[in-house]
């Protein structure tokens, strides 16, 4: 059944029956050359000289998209008490389930682009019971703080929703100025706007006061994720590889990273004989896609690794494929040890004793 009911002909009237985050049976006047606020349950509004009314580059909409999302799901797992958000590996199905959109409607409100979306009958709970909506309503109450300058992370943001965040900036690269994000949860909706300023607050927070602080790009050929340790090399265009030290709040972002173009922030340090930088202790990194064709050169080539590389094997595995069988005759081992009695052995080592006596 529709969630929308028309009870009026023509101009007249048009009532719009609404879930519990929206407003019960609302009446909106058309006018013309105005757009229908309709109250979906999420709605981004995106302005700037790269958005065209009611189009957006679907590279575009679909990085802003799994960003948010990414965002999103790390406000749940923080909700839920993970300590490590940014952590890679599988998420929980259910806060997968619980955060998942559906697009209901791409139109304009001149001259922006106005994306909107909304949650599934099965989504639908009690407020307060409801892990998709509080996530939905940390994120957007916290972007609010994190881009105005705010020192402390808000309820449900680390340093992973950040990074989402993050990522999901690299819009205003692309000729998009503003985001705006409005939440029709309650009574009274939610809006934040995102846009450049708020980015870079976003960014210094990130990579923090630094003493020695360095920037350099290239391409990231290999990292090792040992839990203590855990370091990375990049190759810049130019110049000898640098080796890069992060921490686990890195890991996922380093994962996605491998064999891309990359620029990595940190504190640096420095050989002053060489004048050259040691390694740097990254607090941020991010891909540069307009770059990936720097230094293809040095990309590893040749057949990959066959998929059962990494498994690791039994002892009967390892021995079925050495062609190791099982020992059925004690002497294989033993040999003729300790050999023939005239086999002359004795008589050696005796001689050897007496010329030791000679000599000494």
């Amino acid at each position: 059944m529709s969630d929308r009911v028309q009870l009026g002909i023509g101009d007249i009237a048009d009532w719009e029956c609404r879930w519990p985050w929206q407003e019960t049976l609302v009446a909106k006047k058309r006018k013309e050359g105005t757009v229908n606020d309709k109250n979906t349950f999420l709605t981004m509004k995106l302005e700037g000289p790269g958005v065209k009314p009611g189009r957006i580059r679907l590279d575009d909409f679909l990085r802003l998209g799994q960003e948010m999302l990414r965002a999103v799901e790390r406000v749940a797992l923080v909700l839920q008490g993970s300590a490590e958000s940014h952590r890679a590996g599988r998420r929980p199905q259910d806060i997968r389930a619980a955060i998942s959109l559906d697009v209901v409607e791409i139109t304009h409100g001149s001259p922006s682009a106005i994306i909107r979306f909304e949650r599934s009958d099965a989504q639908l709970s009690i407020p307060d019971a409801d892990l998709g909506l509080q996530a939905f309503e940390k994120f957007v109450q916290g972007l609010s703080t994190v881009t105005s300058g705010g020192e402390a992370y808000p309820t449900g943001y680390d340093a992973g929703v950040l990074l989402a965040v993050r990522d999901a900036g690299r819009l205003f690269d692309r000729g998009v100025d503003q985001i705006e994000f409005t939440l029709n949860h309650r009574a009274s909706p939610l809006r934040v706007l995102y846009n450049r300023d708020g980015y870079m607050r976003v960014q210094q927070r990130i990579v923090g006061p630094q003493l020695n602080k360095r920037t350099i790009e290239g391409r990231l050929l290999m990292a090792d994720f040992k839990e203590r340790g855990s370091r990375l090399r990049v190759h810049p265009s130019s110049g000898d590889p640098v080796i890069c030290l992060f921490s686990e709040s890195l890991r996922d972002e380093v994962y996605r990273s491998i064999l891309h173009f990359v620029r990595v922030t940190g504190e640096a340090k420095e050989d002053p004989v060489l004048n050259k930088i040691v390694s740097i202790t990254i607090s941020d990194i991010e891909r540069i896609e307009t770059k990936e064709d720097q230094a293809i050169e040095i990309l590893p080539s040749g057949a990959p690794l066959p998929g059962d590389f990494w498994q690791a094997m039994s002892f009967d595995e390892l021995a079925a494929a050495q062609g190791v069988r099982p020992l059925t005759n004690i002497d294989a081992l033993v040999g003729v040890w300790p050999g023939d009695v005239d086999d002359g052995f004795e008589e050696s080592v005796h001689k050897l004793r007496q010329a030791n006596i000679r000599a000494a």
